[in-house]
């Protein structure tokens, strides 16, 4: 998205939201935050915005909007994602993994992974493993997702500056 394009979102807002004001210091800001999202998914996101909240957004209100248009009915929670474990169990059961992970989703099969596929066919108690997945899903997703709010040029930044204090810290002890 361009500068002038950002301006567009910022006087809707304006418009929308007495107290929302806009000068070059706040265009400049939202320019550099929002910039990696297209025009088209911003502006669907201020409107969304516009009718489910009664006081001004946040740069992070907005990203979170367009992510919330980008996953759609993507986003699967903890709940239906241990439904996927438990009918792969029953179809598949503990000796043919392969397959039953080829019928989870990505998210699904990375925690079952973590805590181990045997690990939860043999489980007698299978309501403490469900919460361990649920907790683990949860933490994955809410990972997952701020990473997708983050602009690239942040996310860049941060790898930056902890390759340097990983650099630094191993200079200190070597």
């Amino acid at each position: 998205m361009v500068k002038s394009e950002v301006a567009k979102l910022l006087a809707v807002l304006a418009a929308a939201y007495s107290k929302f004001e806009v000068n070059d210091i706040k265009l400049q800001l939202w320019y550099e935050m929002l910039s990696d999202i297209s025009y088209e998914a911003a502006q669907c996101a201020v409107k969304k915005y516009i009718c489910e909240r009664s006081f001004p957004p946040s740069i992070a209100d907005i990203r979170e909007a367009v992510a919330d248009i980008y996953d759609g009915d993507n986003v699967k929670d903890a709940g239906a994602a241990w439904g996927e474990v438990v009918k792969c169990i029953r179809d598949y059961g503990m000796y043919r993994f392969d397959e039953a992970l080829l019928n989870m989703s990505e998210k699904t099969a990375m925690v079952v992974k973590q805590i181990s596929w045997s690990e939860i066919c043999l489980c007698e108690n299978l309501s403490v493993i469900r919460g361990q997945f649920m907790k683990m899903y949860e933490i994955l997703e809410k990972r997952e997702r701020g990473d997708k709010l983050m602009p690239q040029g942040v996310r860049e930044q941060i790898k930056r500056v902890a390759m340097k204090r990983n650099d630094d810290e191993a200079k200190l002890i070597g």
